[in-house]
């Protein structure tokens, strides 16, 4: 059956990408009949990973192993002498760009943070919490070896909520009793310090090196992966909003849908995981700025950057549609643009996904959405909703960047909505009359009133564009 060393392997293959889910799967099941001794083994007999490959591994797992202790204990240090987390991080680091040679706590005894007896109990009561922990991460990855079926979606979310590295399931309130850390069984009763506000200490893992931006749900901070020295955008859900079933439901659902895509028009999504202190979301760090800003800055962005962003989103939102994702919120404040003209969806917050209930998140008759873009069917909160909807945002979305007005304005949100149902989408020229006949035409055929007049995919609205842009000189008037 699988073991905790199973759990990191199966990360470590998630954050390279290098294996498929499905592939991923069918080991884990060979692993629960008891087939191959590891999940290393059961990859290599599949010739799923070649014998470098499973070596090259090996190697790093006792790597991570040891990374987890030594970031557990300098949690610990934290919290029990208010030593700065910026200056634990950078004797980590400097251990780590070492191979782990020495031990961090070794250092900071010679340097006079912490004496060697305390040093010696933090590591016992680190080694309690992780023991315990590592336990739950392996009988979760357990359970899926025994579940019967076939792989779809479903089994792909579960698969890749088992193969999170146990950090987030720590339980640091509870001290050892005796010096048989090994042993969960042996934790006192004896309450620890009270637990730190996520937002006062670095999240595990990462190393935090801004915050980027707060919002209703949450902060976001550019952060670097430990392990890979990768950039990422790290979102964070505080403790004070993580007791609320709608804006936890809305984070996991956005980490569910991300971890689905795969596609260089969409955000990604590297790793999901919380505690009873906070849940993160690592999503890929995008060196741009989103079009809401650009918006604010230039008034409106020139006709053929606006019909190659439109191309781009509309590839982005296809790929979503074939995983089974509808966006529900497209907007220029929810696409980015890279320094190198790249578009990138972003925020999947309260994507449809489907196989998967809406819960807390909507009711039905009840509508999500922001209403300056949102498609009539969805206005009316009908809960059938496919791509063509996020067409029509998408197009209301390409009308504002190119004349820097929406076409719906009203005293209430209520009134722009019967707007977006009633009213036809006036012609984008009437706000810019330099725009050519051809965006016009564009934008008419991502937003006609039924689903059904328009374009019925991503892909043929962006070989609509694309033809457009490859076209001869566009015709103004």
């Amino acid at each position: 059956m699988p073991r905790y060393r199973d759990v990191v392997a199966g990360h470590l293959l998630l954050l390279r990408q290098g294996v498929p889910l499905a592939q991923l799967w069918d080991a884990l099941a060979a692993l629960g009949r008891n087939e191959h001794g590891t999940l290393l083994e059961a990859l290599e007999a599949a010739q799923t990973l070649s014998p470098s490959e499973v070596d090259a591994l090996r190697a790093d797992i006792p790597k991570v192993i040891r990374a987890e202790r030594e970031r557990t204990l300098l949690r610990l240090i934290h919290r029990t002498r208010g030593v700065d987390p910026q200056r634990l991080l950078g004797v980590f680091n400097q251990v780590r760009e070492g191979g782990f040679a020495q031990e961090v706590g070794d250092r900071l005894v010679r340097e006079g943070t912490v004496g060697a007896g305390e040093v010696q109990d933090l590591y016992e009561w680190a080694d309690a919490a992780l023991s315990h922990a590592r336990a739950k991460r392996a009988e979760a990855l357990s359970r899926l070896t025994r579940t019967p079926g076939r792989f779809g979606a479903a089994e792909a979310d579960r698969l890749q909520a088992a193969l999170q590295l146990c950090e987030g399931l720590l339980n640091l309130d509870r001290r050892p009793a005796t010096r048989a850390p090994s042993d969960p069984a042996l934790l006192s009763a004896n309450e620890g310090p009270p637990p730190i506000d996520p937002e006062d200490c670095p999240i595990y893992g990462y190393e935090i090196l801004s915050e980027l931006g707060r919002g209703s749900m949450g902060v976001v901070y550019k952060a670097k992966h430990l392990l890979t020295d990768r950039f990422t955008a790290l979102k964070v859900l505080p403790l004070k909003f993580a007791d609320k079933a709608v804006y936890l439901e809305r984070f996991k659902r956005e980490a569910m849908a991300l971890m689905r895509l795969k596609h260089e028009h969409i955000v990604r999504a590297y790793d999901f995981g919380g505690s009873e202190e906070y849940y993160y979301l690592a999503l890929e760090f995008v060196d741009g700025e989103t079009l809401d800003r650009a918006l604010n800055r230039d008034g409106r962005l020139p006709e053929r950057r606006v019909l190659d962003i439109g191309r781009q989103v509309a590839l982005g939102l296809d790929a979503a549609a074939q995983a089974g994702v509808i966006h529900r919120d497209v907007k220029p404040e929810n696409i980015m643009l890279t320094r190198d003209g790249v578009a990138k969806l972003c925020d999947f917050g309260i994507v449809k996904l489907d196989q998967l209930q809406e819960g807390t998140l909507t009711l039905n008759g009840t509508t999500v959405g922001t209403p300056h873009y949102i498609s009539p069917e969805q206005a009316r909160g009908e809960d059938t909703l496919d791509v063509r909807s996020d067409l029509y945002s998408l197009g209301i979305s390409l009308y504002h960047l190119a004349t820097g007005h929406v076409p719906f304005t009203g005293r209430s949100q209520g009134a722009i909505l019967v707007r977006h149902i009633l009213e036809p989408v006036p012609d984008p020229r009437t706000h810019e009359p330099s725009l050519s006949r051809e965006f016009a035409e564009v934008v008419r055929g991502l937003t006609h009133k039924k689903p059904d007049d328009r374009y019925p995919s991503g892909q043929a609205a962006a070989d609509a564009i694309a033809a457009v842009l490859e076209g001869s000189a566009l015709q103004r008037g």
